[in-house]
């Protein structure tokens, strides 16, 4: 897993591998300049006779692009090299490569004015390094002025370490923010790069290895993380050849109500789909005939409704029955909010020990009502949206998606569950404080029933007995590119939920491959 870091947590591992390690700062810088060398003369294609502007900040940022005009320089490449800021003002590693630059007679222009900025010529790639890690909230000065500058010079644009402007930690930004074509950053993958609106603001991200050592990196403590193909392939369940359906589990699906039967056909066959041995599901009387007609190979279940065509507080014993049968529960998509049907629900989410993940109607039960779900027994997944989970926790959807992860990790660690927060881009926690980021998906799947396919998969794939934190990480990860390969083939305005059930073989085989 590739791992995720905030400002404070880069700092410590530059300062660990300076102080501990004895890597000296400016080698640091060197590293991380040729690294922007690089990524500039890719963009450039020929190098020579191109012209490259690289706008500095006063901070090691602005360090880092003084240090790259001189390795292009050196490269054939003519560079002008723009300070917002007075050179006198210059400290340590970034005043040695500023006097560098005076030695080769690579000329600084400082920009002090909102004038100054007409002094900027563009050329033909622009490299930002104003800003770096330490910004949160609004930019100050000339500096909104600059990034303004940029993000109309109509030229392409590379970005340093992050597109200034930008949080580290949260991919937030107040009053400015650089639009990046390309960013290059240092040592670690930053938060704020894979997180909206960050990751939209980068451009394509590269991760440059500037020196930090991996065992600096490795006792760094960090616990966010971003999944990529080999962590899923490593987790998914082996089938060996002489097994049969009961060794992968069944599972017990409490789903839809009248007009919701999508809901409960989708989650149901996701059930299956991923690998699991058996799927019944459990719905309201009246609405057998058509889910018998909808579903081939998913069992169904009729039992006691209330008048609205909802599940009723009388099918409990019906359902603990099933429960017996059961290696795991699916409750909530598409069961509605009738008031008998969340007593209910809330009844067999908190008395049951079963496995079980939670989603939509069965999280919407406890609106208002986090106590009871803080006393839960046994493991569970919750899979809420935004405003799912801001109807439990009583925290505004505006203020969970400003910090996603920390809204996850916190809500994780009080409800003692694998907390699966969607959205874009999705992101699990576990009770032990761990959190990953998924790397898939896409904006066609922002479309009715792709939350019930999700809870599907990971029931299935929990069914299978792999752990809950696993299932969680593999139905997402998994989901998310079923939904990329369905987009390429038939585009993303176009996308439907059942697509990602059609395209979950492809996906497998794409995770499997990556070994």
């Amino acid at each position: 897993m590739k791992r995720l870091v905030t400002a404070r947590e880069m700092r410590e591992m530059d300062r660990r591998t300076i102080e501990a390690v004895g890597i000296s700062g400016l080698l640091l810088m060197e590293a991380a300049s040729r690294a922007i060398a690089d990524a500039a003369c890719g963009m450039l294609g020929k190098p020579e006779d191109r012209r490259v502007a690289l706008l500095c900040g006063k901070g090691n940022n602005g360090g880092d692009g003084m240090a790259a005009a001189r390795h292009l320089s050196g490269r054939g490449v003519n560079v002008s090299v723009y300070l917002v800021g007075d050179a006198g003002s210059l400290k340590g590693d970034a005043l040695a490569n500023g006097l560098m630059l005076r030695g080769l007679k690579i000329p600084v222009t400082e920009l002090r004015t909102r004038k100054d900025l007409g002094k900027i010529r563009s050329g033909d790639l622009v490299v930002d390094a104003l800003l770096g890690t330490g910004v949160s909230g609004n930019v100050e000065g000339l500096y909104v002025d600059a990034i303004a500058w940029i993000n109309r010079c109509g030229r392409p644009v590379l970005s340093v370490d992050l597109p200034s402007g930008l949080s580290c930690d949260t991919g937030q930004f107040g009053n400015a923010c650089v639009q990046a074509d390309r960013t290059i950053t240092f040592g670690e993958l930053k938060r704020g790069l894979v997180l909206h609106p960050g990751m939209d603001r980068a451009g394509t991200v590269e991760v440059a290895d500037i020196g930090i050592p991996e065992s600096v990196a490795a006792s760094a403590g960090i616990r966010t993380y971003l999944i990529e193909p080999r962590d899923v392939a490593q987790r998914l369940p082996r089938r060996p050849s002489w097994a049969h359906k009961g060794m992968f589990g069944k599972a017990l699906v409490l789903a839809g109500s009248t007009g919701m039967t999508g809901a409960a056909v989708l989650c149901s066959s996701a059930v299956l789909r991923v690998g699991a041995g058996l799927s019944l599901l459990g719905i309201p009387a009246s609405l057998n005939p058509i889910l018998e007609e909808k579903l081939t190979e998913v069992m169904t279940k009729p039992l006691a409704e209330t008048p609205a065509g909802s599940l009723s507080q009388t099918a409990e014993q019906n359902i603990r029955e099933l429960l017996v049968w059961a290696d795991v529960l699916a409750i909530g998509p598409g069961m509605s909010r009738h008031i008998d049907t969340e007593m209910l629900a809330r009844r067999i989410i908190l008395k049951h020990r079963k496995p079980m993940v939670v989603d939509a109607d069965g999280i919407n039960a406890f609106e208002g009502q986090a106590p009871l779900l803080e006393k839960k027994k046994g493991g569970f997944i919750l899979t809420p949206h935004s405003g799912e989970l801001s109807r439990i926790i009583g925290v505004p959807i505006k203020a969970i998606e400003t910090d996603r992860i920390e809204t996850a990790r916190n809500a994780a660690r009080r409800f003692g569950c694998v907390l699966v927060l969607k959205g874009s881009p999705t992101v699990i926690a576990s009770p032990d404080g761990q959190v990953w980021i998924n790397s898939t998906g896409n904006s066609g799947m922002a479309t009715a029933g792709a939350g019930d396919v999700l809870t599907g998969m990971i029931t299935g794939l929990l069914a299978q007995g792999i752990p809950m934190r696993d299932a969680a990480l593999c139905g997402v990860y998994l989901h998310g590119l079923a939904g990329d390969l369905a987009a390429s083939a038939k585009t993303e305005r176009a996308l439907v939920a059942g697509d990602l059930i059609e395209y979950l073989g492809v996906a497998f085989q794409r995770v499997e491959d990556s070994l």
